[in-house]
C-alpha cells in the first residue's frame, strides 16, 4: 500500500460542505485539523479530556469559521466506548450526519527505555493509541452504516511499519497494532462498502505534548533529543493545510486503503542529508533553542 507524499498545498474546490469529528483535537494536531476543516468552511466537533481546553478551542474555532462552518464538542476519553458513542450521537444531533471520522487522541512517552517507562504511562498509551482507535472505529463504523456513506481516518505513528525506532518501545508498539487493526479494517470492509477507511502519518509535529516532554529532560538529554526533531519535525501550521487537503480529496473521490503520508521515507532521508547544510532550529520559539 504506497503512501500518498507531500507535494505541496493544492486546494480542494467545489466539493460538498462536510460534518467532521476529530477525536483529541483541543490542542496540538487535531485541533490543527479541525481549525484547517474549519476555515474550508467544514463542521467540526471536536472532543478532549478537559472541559476547560474544550471551551477555549471552541471559542477559537469559531473565530476561524467561513461559509457558515460550524464548531461543537464534547468532553470524552476515548478509552471509554460509551462516552465515544455519546460523542457520535451529539454530533448528528447538531450537524445531522457524521461525513468524516477521524481518530486522532493519542498519547506518546517516547525517548525512554522498556525499564524506564511506568506501568502507567504504558497503560495510557494503549488506552488511547490502541483502545481509542478501535472505539472509535467502531462507533463510526456502525454509524455510518446506518447512514449508508462515511470515511474514517485512522493515525499512525512510528514503529507502525515495523520498523525499530530507539526509544519508542511503547509507543512504537500501540501504533504497530493500530496499523495493524486498520489494515485489517480495511479488507474486513472492502472497497465496495459505503464506509472508506483511510490512514494518517501526520510526521514529526511540535505539539504541547512535545515540549512537555522536552522541557522536563536534564540540559545534556534535552540537547540530544533536539537535534533529530529539528531535522525530522514541523509546526502544526506547516503540516495540516496540506493533510486536510489530502483528506478531503480521498473522501470527494471515495477512496479506501489510503495512505496519506507527511513525512516519508525519501522525504526523511533527504532531510538528514542536508541537516549538515541547512539548519534548523524549531524550538528557538519556545526558548528551548538547540544551539
Amino acid at each position: 500500500m504506497r503512501a500518498r507524499r507531500a507535494k505541496g498545498h493544492a486546494r480542494v474546490r467545489d466539493i460538498a460542505v462536510n460534518n467532521i469529528v476529530i477525536t483529541g483535537s483541543t490542542k496540538g494536531i487535531g485541533y490543527g485539523y479541525a481549525r484547517e476543516f474549519i476555515k474550508r468552511g467544514h463542521n467540526v466537533f471536536i472532543t478532549g479530556r478537559d472541559a476547560g481546553d474544550l471551551a477555549k478551542a471552541l471559542e477559537g474555532l469559531k473565530g476561524e469559521a467561513t461559509g457558515g462552518a460550524r464548531a461543537d464538542g464534547l468532553p470524552c476519553d476515548v478509552a471509554k466506548a460509551s462516552e465515544v458513542q455519546t460523542v457520535w450521537d451529539k454530533a448528528v444531533s447538531v450537524f445531522g450526519k457524521v461525513d468524516v471520522w477521524v481518530n486522532n487522541a493519542g498519547f506518546a512517552r517516547t525517548g525512554v527505555t522498556l525499564l524506564q517507562l511506568t506501568p502507567d504511562e504504558m497503560k495510557t498509551m494503549i488506552e488511547s493509541n490502541v483502545i481509542g482507535t478501535i472505539n472509535g472505529s467502531q462507533v463510526a463504523v456502525k454509524g455510518m452504516q446506518a447512514q449508508s456513506h462515511g470515511t474514517l481516518f485512522n493515525t499512525l505513528g512510528g514503529g507502525h511499519d515495523g520498523r525499530v525506532i530507539p526509544g519508542m518501545i511503547g509507543y512504537g508498539t500501540t501504533k504497530r497494532a493500530v496499523r495493524y487493526f486498520t489494515d485489517s479494517l480495511i479488507r474486513e470492509l472492502g472497497k465496495a462498502s459505503s464506509v472508506k477507511v483511510n490512514m494518517l502519518s501526520p510526521g514529526v509535529n511540535i505539539t504541547e505534548g512535545m515540549l512537555r516532554e522536552v522541557r522536563a529532560l536534564p540540559p545534556a538529554a534535552r540537547k540530544k533529543v533536539l537535534w533529530p526533531i529539528n531535522v525530522m519535525g514541523d509546526y502544526v501550521e506547516t503540516t495540516t493545510p496540506w493533510l486536510v487537503e489530502q483528506m478531503l480529496t480521498a473522501v470527494a473521490a471515495g477512496e479506501t486503503g489510503q495512505h496519506i503520508a507527511w513525512l516519508t521515507g525519501g522525504k526523511l532521508m533527504g532531510r538528514f542529508l542536508a541537516a549538515g547544510f541547512r539548519k534548523r532550529d524549531l524550538f528557538a520559539r519556545y526558548g528551548l533553542s538547540a544551539a
